[in-house]
This record gives C-alpha cells, sequence and structure tokens, in this order.
C-alpha cells in the first residue's frame, strides 16, 4: 500500500526502494521504519512510501518525545555542518583562518562522547552540504570514536577536532580540482600540497600547538612512504597522525563524491585491512571491532561464496567460528584457522 510520509509509523516495512540521486538507496526495500528511517525520508523530502499491508489492528507504535526530536528537529551535526560550512566558504573567498575562533567552535561543539549509532545513520545518507565541508565533521567524529576506544586522553581527542577542523582549509584556495575524475598533471601537484598549504597557515600561530601541526600536514602521509606532501614514512608518523589517517581514509570512502559513489562500510574497512604496509592495523581493526560488531547468529557471505552463520566470535573481530550448507552437509570452519577465507559482507 502507498502512503503519504508523514503517515509513516515506525514498525511499517519498505517495499520499494527509496532513491535520490544515485543507484545507491536511501531506505531498502524490506527495510523496517525506525527513527533514522523516518529521519532520512523527512531530510530528503520524499512525499509517499510503499510500505507493506499492515496488519488488521496493528498498534501503532509512536515516536517517543526523544525520537521525534530527533526527527523533527536537528541531529546535532546539523548546526555542526552548518557553523562549519560558513568558516569554509570564507577561505575559498580568501579569508585567513581565525584561530581563535576555531578553537571556541572545537571547545563549544565537540561531543561529549562518541559512538557508531552517532555516526553511521547520519553520514552515509549522501547529504546536500559541500563534501568537503562535511568530509571535516565525519572525520572528526571517527577520529573521536577511535580516540575514545583506544583510551587517548581529552585533550587528544580536542587536538583531533581542531586537526580536523583544519586539515582541508588548504583546499578551500583550490578550485580547479573539484569536480574532476582525473587531474592533470600540474593540477594533481597542486592538490598534493594542500596540506603543506594549511600547514604554513598555522606554522607561526602559537596557540595551535605542535600536534595539532602535524596532525595537519601529516593526514595524507602513509606508513610505507607513499603519500604525500613529504612521503614521511614509519615512526616518523605519530601514532595518533596514523589514527587520524584511518579516521581521514574511511570518512572519504564511505562518502560520496562527484567522482564517484560511495564505498559501503565493510568494504572500506576491507580497503583498509588489505593494506598493513599504508595504514596501521591496530587502528584498522579497532576501527572494524567499533563498527562491526559481529554476533552469534548473524549471517555473512565468505569468500568462497557461501552465506554462513557466526557460530561462535573470535578475539579477531572478523574472523569468527561459522557454519554452512554444502551438499546437504553442514560445514563447520574456524576463520581464525582457514586463513584463505575471508568474510566479504555482512547480510543482516
Amino acid at each position: 500500500m502507498r502512503v503519504a510520509s508523514e503517515q509513516l509509523i515506525l514498525g511499517d516495512r519498505i517495499t520499494e526502494s527509496l532513491f535520490l540521486h544515485t543507484d545507491i538507496p536511501i531506505v531498502e526495500a524490506g527495510k523496517k521504519i525506525g527513527t533514522d528511517e523516518l529521519r532520512r525520508i523527512k531530510r530528503f523530502l520524499i512525499k509517499e512510501v510503499e510500505i507493506e499491508e499492515r496488519p488488521e489492528g496493528m498498534q501503532i507504535e509512536l515516536p517517543t518525545n526523544l525520537e521525534l526530536d530527533d526527527v523533527t528537529g536537528k541531529h546535532m551535526f546539523d548546526s555542526l555542518i552548518e557553523t562549519y560550512n560558513q568558516v569554509f566558504t570564507s577561505w575559498e573567498q580568501g579569508m585567513t583562518p581565525n584561530v581563535y575562533d576555531a578553537l571556541r567552535w572545537v571547545k563549544e561543539s565537540m561531543p561529549d562522547e562518541m559512538n557508531r549509532e552517532d555516526i553511521l545513520p547520519y553520514f552515509l545518507d549522501r547529504g546536500t552540504e559541500a563534501y568537503a565541508v562535511r568530509h571535516a565533521i565525519y572525520r572528526g567524529a571517527v577520529a573521536q570514536l577511535l580516540a575514545e576506544a583506544a583510551g587517548k586522553e581529552r585533550k587528544m581527542v580536542h587536538d583531533l577536532w581542531v586537526a580536523s577542523y583544519f586539515a582541508d582549509c588548504g583546499l578551500a584556495r583550490i578550485m580547479e580540482w573539484r569536480h574532476t575524475k582525473r587531474y592533470e598533471a600540474m593540477q594533481q601537484e597542486i592538490f598534493h600540497r594542500h596540506p603543506a598549504m594549511a600547514f604554513q597557515a598555522l606554522q607561526k600561530e602559537n596557540i595551535i600547538s605542535d600536534t595539532v601541526k602535524r596532525l595537519i600536514v601529516q593526514h595524507h602521509e602513509r606508513l610505507d612512504g607513499s603519500g604525500y606532501p613529504l612521503k614521511v614514512r614509519g615512526d616518523k608518523i605519530m601514532d595518533h597522525t596514523r589514527l587520524f589517517i584511518v579516521a581521514d581514509v574511511f570518512a572519504a570512502m564511505t562518502s560520496w563524491r562527484p567522482y564517484r559513489e560511495a564505498y559501503t562500510v565493510y568494504d572500506a574497512y576491507r580497503h583498509l585491512k588489505a593494506r598493513p604496509m599504508q595504514y596501521d592495523s591496530k587502528y584498522v581493526l579497532l576501527l572494524g571491532q567499533l563498527l562491526f560488531p559481529i554476533e552469534v547468529g548473524d549471517r555473512v557471505l565468505i569468500s568462497n561464496g557461501k552465506i554462513a552463520t557466526v557460530l561462535r566470535k573470535s578475539a579477531v573481530f572478523d574472523r569468527p567460528e561459522i557454519v554452512y550448507e554444502e551438499h546437504n552437509q553442514r560445514i563447520v570452519k574456524d576463520l581464525m584457522e582457514e586463513r584463505q577465507l575471508h568474510i566479504i559482507q555482512l547480510m543482516d
């Protein structure tokens, strides 16, 4: 049955996927409507939705006051993106970064704590903001999530947010790169300078810590020296910069860009995990543990093409014991031992 979006209730099940600008659905067919789905439908001004027939006598589950605030009001990231967008626009217009405004913004805006449910439902929406603006907030949120899980001090969480605020201010001065899929040689060279441009803009600002400045200039470096702008490697990249790099790449890969669609969250994780020479495996694994709480009973697609069920969790979150059927036989595999097999998709 087709209903107006304002008539949706919690528990309704979508029968036709909802799309906006891309082939990736805003809400997938078969999904039950929750507060996150209601917020997305409202955000993208979807007028009508096809849902399953409601059983006769179905109790209408209304959102709580808190849930209604989340649907009808602003998400905490909305205001951060709105204010940061004004800052980024001023940089595009040639204004010098104001470090005092930045530090005040971070102090007043940095969330008390961060969790998976705060981040993914919001940032996996395509959004309508400039993606460089959205990326700064997304990266800061993922960096905070990782830092808190790693036991970093609150001062380091603050420094990560300040670094995320300033890291791409050099991009605001570079206009040619934005809507091109491939850069000409000179454009690529200019683009690779943007971390150094941000560093230079803050180099003489004593109120900005050296830690923040190094986070900014190194956030596109890689452990094997293949990054930019300085091609530093190994121990010359600070531990907290390694964390920041993982947050930056994950946030970038799972976000829409004009020249490509977003990667799925799990594909982005697999990309990072497959490159231990570039990304710190400690923080990649931690990211996976935080974002993919694989539980007993979950269904997963294995690299041998089988859909399996998780029997038992292991010390490494994505290498549990699994079971599947093959030729009418029950096959049990421990992925800690069967190293040639790996999970390629979470089914639930």
